[in-house]
């Protein structure tokens, strides 16, 4: 596996989300690359999947955004990089991490930018543009050899949300719109398929309600003593692949 077959996977993957796909990133996800995206409460920050055939990523509900954004790419270089041996784990993670910095943060979008001269809002657009966190910016910077300036250095040390809440970052990342990333990253989200899958299997006593609501986050219906809402950590994969 090259560094090359790696960048080409992720240039082919951003060619197809096409432009601003950070704001509706699941969304793309789903409609130009075919993998299917579930937000929950988890304890982890995501995994991949099949499910009846079907490319699937689980995330953790959070209003992290720019967390969710890499564990998104760094699931999708799991299932979209070809040729990697099942069983080296660590190769695959350390591919899978290129690949999310190569989709999040490509190269040529890095270079273009005078890090040496760049000022703390030069900084606070590339990681609201790029969807990414101060720290995710900062490794990518170390990985390609790049040293920023003072201001910029001094910017990258600070929090994701400290930096966009800054002078003059208002500008560049409007409180209005912070808030909507936050929402969209922490709101509970499943496929359109598996919601009316498990509608159907309720109404044919397949599943129980309680599955239902907890999907569409709504409390357990409390006439029905053996519907238990599911714990946010125990989402049940076999009846999921079921609903199929």
């Amino acid at each position: 596996m090259t560094d090359k077959c790696v960048q080409r996977a992720a240039a082919r993957a951003r060619a197809a989300l096409g432009e601003d796909f950070i704001s509706c990133f699941y969304d793309r996800v789903e409609s130009a690359l075919g993998v299917e995206v579930i937000v929950v409460p988890l304890r982890g920050d995501g995994y991949s999947l099949t499910l009846g055939g079907h490319k699937v990523i689980v995330l953790a509900a959070t209003g992290h955004w720019f967390r969710s954004n890499f564990t998104l790419a760094h699931e999708l270089g799991h299932l979209l990089v070809e040729g990697i041996p099942p069983q080296d784990g660590k190769t695959a993670e350390n591919v899978a991490n290129a690949f999310a910095a190569d989709l999040l943060m490509p190269v040529e979008i890095i270079r273009t930018i005078d890090w040496a001269q760049a000022k703390a809002a030069t900084v606070a657009r590339v990681i609201w543009d790029l969807g990414v966190s101060t720290q995710a910016l900062g490794v990518r910077l170390r990985f390609l050899g790049i040293a920023p300036g003072n201001e910029a250095r001094s910017a990258l040390a600070m929090s994701t949300e400290a930096l966009l809440r800054g002078s003059p970052a208002p500008a560049v990342a409007p409180p209005a719109a912070v808030t909507a990333r936050m929402e969209y990253s922490a709101r509970r989200r499943f496929p359109e398929r598996v919601v009316t899958g498990l509608r159907r299997a309720v109404a044919d006593g397949r599943a129980p309600q309680a599955s239902l609501s907890w999907v569409l986050g709504l409390p357990a219906r409390e006439e029905n003593d053996d519907d238990v809402t599911p714990e946010s950590h125990e989402l049940d994969i076999d009846l999921l692949d079921g609903l199929v």
